[in-house]
């Protein structure tokens, strides 16, 4: 006799139904190279990310990676599929996040925070990486955000500050001929330019 699987239904509509982070795990592969991200129970459906965002993974890597070994900083760099998630059912695979060793100590075995997150912007999900998916790393703590357009080739880097007792992104862009610069790990510069020669 044989038996068939239950498949768990996929639905968008918290209206219909919200996620918990156990029943999220269960989630059958979207198949398409695109992946779910949950936030609150809310389910996402997140695309594929565009050319060049492989190259410019590539090369963010190699000089924040020279800049932890130059100034003997220790911490993690990790990259997708490694996730920022907490109980309330709330799941983010961001593109690349630095994540000290201070930090990894408060927070244990989850990893509910990042120190710096990265986001490669594409222009399938543009709008969800600077409104919904920023707010909730500003929400989870996160302290710095750079937002990578190959598009409109700029570095948008935005710092976690506070207003009238709340979270807010202060936020700064960079644009062809400038240079980036990080709060969070002071010191270290990305040139607009360096960033994406070639790729654009």
């Amino acid at each position: 006799m044989s038996t068939l699987a239950t498949e768990v239904e996929v639905n968008f509509s918290p209206l219909v139904h919200r996620y918990t982070l156990e029943e999220f795990w269960e989630l059958p592969d979207p198949g398409d190279l695109s992946h779910y991200e949950l936030i609150g129970g809310m389910l996402f459906m997140v695309p594929p990310p565009d050319e060049p965002h492989g190259s410019i993974d590539a090369r963010l890597n190699k000089s924040l990676m020279r800049f932890l070994l130059a100034a003997n900083l220790s911490g993690d760099v990790p990259h997708p599929q490694e996730s920022i998630y907490r109980d309330d059912g709330t799941y983010l695979e961001p593109d690349m996040m630095y994540v000290s060793d201070e930090l990894k100590s408060r927070m244990g075995k989850k990893r509910t925070s990042a120190d710096i997150v990265f986001e490669y912007v594409s222009r399938s999900n543009a709008t969800y990486d600077r409104t919904t998916k920023a707010d909730t790393y500003l929400a989870l703590g996160v302290r710095e955000l750079w937002l990578i357009d190959p598009f409109t080739v700029t570095i948008e880097v935005r710092y976690s500050t506070e207003h009238k007792g709340k979270p807010i992104w202060e936020s700064r862009s960079y644009f062809t001929g400038d240079v980036a610069e990080s709060r969070v790990l002071e010191g270290w510069r990305v040139s607009v330019d360096e960033l994406f020669e070639g790729l654009i």
